[in-house]
């Protein structure tokens, strides 16, 4: 089943990111139905200071739920949700980061999940070089990955920044397992020269899940 991201940006305001994150751990119950009535299946949204990252599933996952501005409910979430996202969302909306690796999108769902930021050099020199690097990995990487207990993964890529989505039995040992793993150790190698200086000593950054819907 295809997956996909978008990208959305809540202005620096403490208080706006607050309701958004508030809204949507705690949503009205009716946008569950909404969402599956779509098609769509298995959307998180991942927090990151003011980033998003939203990510799901189905047949037509680029075809999200519909509002309906008449219901009192829809039009209380609408006035909280709009206020909330920079001036850039409602000009030109939301943006598509391109997939540039999936392991076994068809396979069996892992208990735990996580979005990973990886910020990168700018330009297309780097996005053309992350490019061929993900094109390229090697078999022995795709086998530290399932001997890490990791069950899915996407990567995509976007000016400035990589997004890993990744679902795994146990996201700490799935960890632990790359890092250790010679293939994984390599593909860190070619991939440092293209990594942002200020946050590569880091490695990938954790974001923070604020909406699900299985």
């Amino acid at each position: 089943m295809p997956r996909v991201a978008f990208r959305l940006w809540l202005k620096p305001d403490p208080a706006l990111i607050d309701t958004y994150v508030r809204y949507h751990l705690d949503p009205f119950p009716e946008l569950y139905d909404l969402i599956r009535a779509a098609g769509i299946r298995n959307y998180t949204i991942w927090l990151d200071g003011t980033d998003l990252l939203l990510t799901r599933e189905g047949e037509t996952p680029t075809v999200g739920e519909k509002l309906r501005p008449e219901d009192p409910v829809h039009k209380d979430w609408i006035d909280h949700m709009t206020p909330c996202f920079q001036p850039r969302v409602k000009e030109s909306g939301a943006t598509m980061p391109e997939e540039i690796f999936s392991f076994q999108p068809d396979g069996e769902h892992g208990a735990d999940q996580m979005t990973y930021r990886v910020p990168l050099r700018a330009g297309a020199e780097t996005m053309d070089a992350v490019r061929r690097i993900h094109a390229t990995l090697p078999d022995a990487l795709a086998a530290t990955m399932r001997e890490a207990g990791i069950r899915r993964q996407w990567v995509w890529l976007e000016d400035g920044d990589l997004w890993v989505y990744r679902e795994a039995d146990d996201l700490e040992r799935a960890r632990a397992t790359l890092s250790a793993g010679p293939a994984y150790q390599a593909f860190r190698t070619a991939l440092g020269p293209y990594l942002d200086p200020a946050s590569a000593a880091a490695g990938p950054r954790a974001t923070r899940e604020v909406f699900r819907c299985d």
